[in-house]
């Protein structure tokens, strides 16, 4: 009878698991093995695919554009990991509150969650428009800037790493973020028993105090989870920057995904946007890794 169960279970997860190796682990094994070899488009009907091992990963190490768009990677993923989270966790305390109209309030916040990515880019590529923009017409109303801000192609005003481009996709990456985020958290903080708070009250504990020492210890497990994800899809991301700027001005928002795909599609050199896909994999097993060890060691 066990068996004939087990035999059922393994049935019924069969489908999922061969649409997970047909469409996750299959093509990113074959990226690997892309990696390895000459694979230029261009080429391929004279000079084949010849296996050139670790050379592609070299070409790529030795491009200075490759350098600046894994340090705009991690940047990205910093900017937009961290603001999210601090903004998730702010709104969902709000949103945890007993008031009228907090279901409306609720449901507003997941708004961005059921915009697609490309419409939504498109959107915010008409708000950040100098000329149009929304933004700047109150800026200047409060007399704060007198001429235009040029959110996606001023490539003059930066501080360090630090563009006004990349805070404006960040700001985008985390508008479409924050709906998860923010029911993530608020799904944890329903899960915290009340009594801790009221003990917490009882020893005198105030709003701040509650929070850092009650909130955010519950919270570990859910914060840490997420801020996983967040980092994964962070690194991988792609269609924001691609869509609004391009990886431009100057590749001052070109990342890792932006890159890779401009090798494949525009410079037809597949092998070489394999070995970048493929340093994406690693940096995106790291975080994985991170979490898992971290896990592991609070079990």
């Amino acid at each position: 009878m066990t068996v004939r169960r087990n035999i059922f279970s393994y049935l019924m997860v069969a489908p999922a698991l061969l649409l997970v190796l047909a469409l996750g682990v299959y093509p990113m094994v074959d990226s690997l093995r892309l990696a390895m070899v000459q694979y230029d488009l261009m080429r391929l009907d004279t000079d084949g695919a010849p296996f050139v091992g670790f050379a592609n990963f070299r070409t790529i190490f030795n491009d200075p554009r490759f350098l600046g768009a894994f340090l705009n990677t991690i940047l990205f993923a910093l900017i937009a990991v961290g603001a999210v989270t601090l903004l998730g966790l702010l709104i969902a305390q709000v949103l945890n509150l007993g008031f009228r109209g907090r279901g409306a309030l609720r449901s507003l916040v997941l708004v961005p969650w059921v915009i697609p990515p490309v419409v939504a880019s498109a959107i915010w590529m008409w708000v950040f428009q100098p000329e149009r923009s929304p933004i700047n017409q109150v800026l200047k109303a409060m007399g704060l800037i007198e001429g235009n801000i040029k959110f996606l192609t001023d490539a003059i005003h930066t501080i360090g790493p630090f563009s006004i481009p990349m805070m404006a996709v960040s700001a985008v990456r985390i508008w479409g973020g924050l709906p998860f985020v923010t029911v993530m958290i608020l799904a944890g903080l329903q899960s915290i028993p009340q009594d801790i708070y009221e003990s917490a009250e009882i020893d005198g504990a105030g709003a701040f105090h509650k929070f850092w020492y009650v909130t955010i210890p519950m919270l570990r497990a859910t914060l840490a989870i997420l801020v996983t994800l967040l980092f994964i899809g962070g690194i991988g991301h792609f269609e924001v920057n691609y869509i609004m700027t391009g990886g431009g001005p100057a590749n001052l928002t070109n990342i890792l995904a932006v890159m890779s795909y401009q090798q494949a599609f525009t410079q037809y050199r597949f092998d070489l946007a394999a070995a970048i896909s493929s340093v994406i994999l690693v940096l995106t097993s790291i975080v994985a890794a991170f979490y898992i060890r971290d896990r592991i060691s609070h079990d």
